[in-house]
């Protein structure tokens, strides 16, 4: 029973309870209300409502929750004490109704399609444009209108593979909390089975759509970065302008490009300005020898990939592995905070891309992955994302029975 102690909530409980709202045990809890005294009309959370000026009087009374539901206004606000069940059930139906925001939304129209197929083919070759070497005989002003042109279509290649990633991380948080909410109200499922059925069409579409821009040969050569040796130092001839520092510039190189290799969905490539800038760095105000440091660092990238790409085309013994996962939702956030997603980009990207078959209810996924890719998921699963292996044994049941059978819940608490 609420102890109706405590700091009070204002809640406009007639825009968040519908008719067709199962209520539960709090259908019989009373709320106060306000009314005119003819009893006509709708209930009130404050005698100030606007709609109540022109009533002669205004009475005040408790009535249950349940036969005031549908008579609730939805412009007013009720006061409740923060232990009320109405509040929290109201929680919970405002994480299910919330999906009818992502739904029934029009197609896309042609140059919407056109864009996603020329983001597609631009990001099929990294995130930014190819090297392209300078023609004597073109105009220097065409060129810089090329060139500018060329940027400008990466710059919307990558903000279109972004926009899809967030939304389709948003739509998969959203039914996420809902089943949580159905979990904590068990009432609530009939009603939300619809609305999420409907989302789970929405969000493997939008899942597709942000795995057509990504490339799963960027995803495995990230997972080889993971297990190269760190590379050990040797002096190199183009090293000498940092002096002492050359050893120190020489880690810091190898951990920030591994680091950020191994996490991305970019390119290996795409990386190596993160080794110029800590060159640049420890060269600071000084300028001899930072061109030849910057050209031998340039080579050890080099070798860096290449050492990654024969790594992850090295045969394995079982080449592609069955795995599980339960990607956490986006934390919750405060108006205008930054959503920090606990996934990484390679994360998502994998989960995104090598999907071939989705729990709705439970919010897992099952994923057919390269050897590499297995494992790097494997070693980076924790308390708020379980994975494991399915069918280790090499069971013959689909994937989706598989993922249905699967206990995340017993590795959440372990």
């Amino acid at each position: 029973m609420p102890s109706n102690t405590g700091e009070l909530r204002h809640v406009m409980l007639g825009s968040i309870f519908k008719p067709e709202v199962p209520l539960g045990s709090a259908r019989g809890t009373p709320i106060t209300c306000h009314a005119s005294a003819t009893g006509k009309g709708k209930l009130h959370g404050s005698p100030e409502c606007r709609a109540l000026r022109s009533a002669a009087s205004v009475n005040q009374f408790d009535i249950p929750f349940g036969e005031a539901v549908e008579r609730l206004c939805t412009n007013c606000r009720w006061a409740l004490f923060t232990d009320s069940p109405i509040l929290a059930l109201g929680a919970a139906v405002n994480d299910v109704d919330s999906l009818t925001i992502w739904l029934d939304r029009g197609p896309e129209d042609e140059d919407d399609i056109k864009s996603e197929r020329d983001a597609a083919i631009a990001l099929s070759t990294g995130d930014y444009p190819p090297h392209i070497n300078d023609v004597g005989n073109a105009d220097e002003e065409d060129d810089g209108a090329g060139h500018d042109e060329e940027w400008e279509r990466y710059d919307r290649a990558r903000s279109l593979r972004y926009g899809r990633f967030s939304h389709w991380r948003r739509l998969h948080s959203n039914l996420i909390r809902s089943n949580q909410a159905v979990a904590d109200y068990p009432f609530l499922a009939p009603w939300a089975e619809g609305l999420q059925s409907r989302l789970a069409t929405v969000l493997d579409a939008e899942r597709r759509a942000f795995a057509e821009l990504v490339q799963p040969t960027h995803l495995l050569e990230a997972a080889a970065v993971r297990v190269l040796p760190t590379p050990r130092f040797s002096s190199d001839p183009g090293f000498a302008g940092l002096g002492a520092e050359a050893e120190k510039t020489f880690r810091r190189s190898w951990y920030e490009w591994s680091r950020r290799a191994t996490w991305s969905w970019q390119r290996l490539e795409d990386h190596d300005f993160s080794v110029y800038t800590v060159v640049s760095d420890a060269f600071e105000r000084r300028r001899k020898g930072k061109p030849e440091a910057h050209t031998a660092f340039h080579q050890l990238t080099a070798d860096w990939i290449r050492q990654a790409r024969e790594e992850a085309a090295r045969p394995a013994t079982s080449p592609w592995q069955l795995v599980a996962v339960k990607a956490p939702p986006l934390p919750r956030t405060r108006h205008n905070e930054p959503e920090r997603d606990p996934l990484t980009l390679w994360e998502a990207s994998v989960i995104a891309t090598y999907q071939v078959a989705f729990n709705r209810k439970s919010g897992t996924t099952a994923l057919l992955v390269p050897h590499l890719v297995a494992e790097q998921l494997l070693a980076c699963a924790a308390h708020d994302m379980p994975v494991q292996r399915l069918a280790p044994d090499g069971s013959a049941l689909p994937a989706e029975t598989l993922l249905q059978q699967w206990d995340h819940e017993s590795l959440t608490h372990s």
